[in-house]
């Protein structure tokens, strides 16, 4: 009897540990699609690298918990792969990744039915990104091939149009053109195609469509409503100010900060308060004078939401870390430490645990 119970006990136990955690098997890639085919299964691929500190909360934080694996583990054979060797290398090319994380839901032949590129902060979200690779709506593979095929329906390309969005393909472009180039008029400000014009990469500042949602806001304020077409506008400032700040828009001069800051007054929104923060740190970087881009920091950022921090404080904090001198480079230390023992945001918790040992106290 006792030997009996001691089995069962064992059985069960090792049924729990299958799915405690995400089981990441260690199988090339075409056992891991034999596997997946003999299972009736698909393949979850996650390929990442040493360096990315959202592929290491994906793996710390994210794939451990016991309801990740409950759902990925019944339907998936999963594996990972780090890009910078081996057939991770293979898989990058092949598979053409060029951001991380990325994850990828391939059939038994190796085919792509979705792509998911980015981590997620909760288990929950990104539960809800993977279960939209098994919806035949919303898999990018799937309506990519309608599209190769020919398919021009305004439906097909909505899906299609959403499931690239989703995953920043630069072929979103594309397909949104050709959207908007088969609606008229009326249609434009129509809810349904809101979409676009509220994604700050089809709807940028300067771009045709900011032009159009700028000389029609009032028709977009009557059906999509006047709160959510304004922030939508505040969105593409901060994106704008956010590439500024970051570095990723280095063309860009005083003259483009008075014009973002002249243009936001027009428009009411809850985030112009943070903006005017924005403006100013922006403004004091592009000086070049390391000690009063110091102090703007310390004044203002103390005053931002964490979450809309992630994109800034890094690049802000090495460009003094780079330039400053050794009091500088303490200040810019003391203000990260602050900022990791105050803030409940997880994600950037993580991040700064790891900016601040590997960047700020070198």
């Amino acid at each position: 009897m006792n030997k009996i119970l001691y089995v069962f006990v064992a059985f069960f136990m090792l049924q729990m540990g299958a799915f405690a955690q995400t089981n990441f098997e260690e199988l090339t890639l075409a056992k891991a699609l034999e596997k997946a085919k003999a299972e009736n299964k698909l393949v979850f691929v996650d390929t990442y690298t040493s360096w990315c500190m959202p592929c290491k909360y994906m793996a710390n934080t994210i794939f451990p918990k016991p309801e990740m694996g409950a759902y990925l583990n019944p339907r998936f054979v999963c594996v990972k792969y780090n890009t910078e060797e081996g057939e991770g290398a293979e898989i990058m090319k092949r598979y053409e990744i060029s951001a991380f994380p990325t994850f990828l839901i391939l059939n038994t032949k190796g085919e792509v039915q979705h792509r998911i590129v980015g981590g997620s902060e909760t288990v929950e979200d990104f539960i809800k990104r993977v279960a939209e690779g098994l919806d035949e709506d919303k898999a990018i593979g799937i309506l990519a091939v309608k599209y190769e095929k020919g398919d021009r329906d305004v439906k097909l390309l909505v899906k299609y149009a959403r499931a690239l969005l989703a995953v920043d393909d630069p072929l979103t472009v594309q397909v949104a053109n050709e959207l908007i180039s088969k609606l008229n008029d009326s249609q434009r400000v129509d809810s349904a195609y809101w979409f676009i014009y509220e994604h700050p990469v089809l709807t940028q500042v300067g771009s045709p469509n900011m032009e159009y949602l700028l000389a029609n806001a009032e028709r977009f304020q009557k059906s999509i409503g006047a709160e959510r077409v304004n922030e939508k506008i505040a969105t593409a400032f901060d994106l704008q100010l956010t590439n500024m700040i970051t570095g990723r828009d280095r063309q860009s001069g005083m003259e483009a900060i008075d014009k973002v800051e002249k243009e936001m007054e027009k428009y009411e929104f809850p985030s112009k308060s943070r903006l005017k923060l924005f403006v100013e740190i922006a403004r004091t970087q592009k000086s070049g004078d390391v000690e009063k881009l110091l102090q703007v920091c310390e004044k203002n950022i103390p005053q931002i939401e964490h979450e809309h921090l992630l994109a800034m404080f890094f690049p802000l904090s090495l460009t003094i870390k780079r330039n400053g001198n050794e009091d500088q480079q303490q200040r810019i230390l003391k203000l990260a430490k602050k900022l990791l023992a105050e803030t409940t945001n997880d994600k950037f918790k993580f991040s700064l645990g790891q900016f601040i040992p590997y960047a700020l106290e070198k």
